[in-house]
């Protein structure tokens, strides 16, 4: 990279050279969906190895306001999300477009523009794309500062600090903080308000791996992350809410909640026992308080192994929804999908880790057989498979 010391820490020190990046290997060829073209990477050095020299960029023109591209490895399958709402594109490019597509050769970058006012909306020729086995890189000049969404974090306005500002996005479980920590949820999209209009793009990336989204003043926000594809969705809209439509009605609506759920609902760990359960519910009646729904955390559980009670502090569990719907109350049971691989108590057997490992429901290692072993509340635990029908059959029985 090319070395310049700033005095504001912040500041990246260490920028791309202008021969970093790829250039089109070709003349774009025309598809029924919109356009591809194979890119070809620059001679340069490489960042942290294993470079895909060469890369396939696929455009799709779904809708009038929705614009698709994804750059994959034309040799090798790399991984792509089995979305359950998002699947293939099959028809014919969307007319009437209300935005413009332009790609330059070299170095390769896209530019998306809006036809109604000639804005440039989305344009990466800010940076170099980064394309290696496990480092991908992409970055985006904006039309303006006013960028919200990305998380889960906790944000401390809704509105980005555009002052080189990175943060980070990998599902773990970890105590919301004042910290630019990432929490349990990952949403890769962002929304730009253009100008005062209201007029307002949105951009999606569709990768599940660990992922960063850093800020900078251009405006410009930049997207790495260590594996899969790069496979963008850009949404135009009058409005913010339209933008927000378009990107639900491509990654599916949000389920209505039940009534009930919209009420106040008491959680914690380490109640102790189902009588210090029942004692909190019983001063929240007294007092009048209109609370919906009681919850119990692991602890209710024996040795913290899903599907299992403890027989001594809960003994009375399988009562206890009864006596909360006798007073139009709901009950929730806390589960961590972390199966433990250890018999019960009195060296029982625990079926429910049998019947999984019966039917090879399990997370695997790279070998596709051998189960992925961790550790998490019960000790020694293998992760069930949600992607898998006969894992999700097993957890509904169980």
């Amino acid at each position: 990279c090319c070395w310049s010391p700033q005095s504001d820490t912040s500041v990246p020190w260490c920028y791309f050279s202008s021969n970093h990046g790829y250039k089109m290997g070709g003349q774009v060829q025309s598809t029924p969906q919109g356009f591809q073209v194979l890119l070809n990477r620059l001679s340069s050095p490489s960042l942290f190895g294993n470079d895909i020299n060469t890369v396939l960029l696929t455009a799709e023109y779904q809708t009038q306001n929705r614009f698709r591209f994804k750059i994959t490895d034309p040799q090798n399958k790399r991984f792509e999300v089995p979305h359950e709402h998002v699947g293939t594109f099959s028809g014919s490019a969307a007319s009437n477009l209300k935005y413009k597509v332009d790609v330059q050769d070299n170095p390769f970058s896209i530019r998306v523009t809006r036809v109604s006012n000639g804005a440039v909306l989305f344009d990466t020729s800010i940076g170099p794309l980064v394309y290696a086995n496990q480092f991908l890189q992409l970055s985006i000049k904006l039309p303006s500062s006013n960028i919200y969404g990305v998380g889960e974090h906790v944000h401390k306005q809704f509105q980005h600090d555009v002052n080189w500002k990175t943060w980070p996005m990998f599902s773990r479980d970890s105590a919301p903080s004042g910290n630019m920590d990432n929490l349990y949820g990952v949403q890769t999209f962002f929304l730009c308000l253009e100008d005062k209009s209201g007029a307002s793009f949105g951009v999606f990336l569709m990768n599940s791996n660990a992922m960063e989204f850093a800020l900078q003043p251009a405006p410009a926000v930049t997207y790495r992350t260590i594996g899969g594809i790069l496979d963008f969705y850009v949404f135009l809209g009058d409005t913010p809410e339209q933008v927000v439509q378009e990107y639900v009605k491509l990654v599916g609506l949000p389920a209505l909640p039940s009534y009930w759920a919209l009420g106040f609902q008491l959680s914690r760990y380490d109640y102790g026992s189902l009588d210090e359960v029942k004692a909190v519910v019983e001063r929240n009646r007294a007092v009048g308080l209109p609370y919906d729904v009681q919850y119990t955390d692991i602890d209710y559980m024996e040795a913290r192994k899903d599907f299992t009670y403890d027989k001594v502090k809960f003994t009375d569990l399988p009562n206890f929804q009864r006596y909360l719907h006798d007073y139009g109350q709901k009950y929730v049971l806390i589960l961590d999908p972390a199966i433990s691989t250890e018999r019960l108590e009195n060296d029982l057997p625990y079926l429910s880790y049998d019947r999984g490992e019966s039917k090879k429901v399990w997370i695997n290692e790279s070998d596709g057989v051998t189960p992925l072993v961790g550790a998490v509340w019960p000790g020694r635990t293998v992760f069930p498979d949600f992607t898998s029908p006969t894992c999700t059959s097993w957890w509904v029985s169980e």
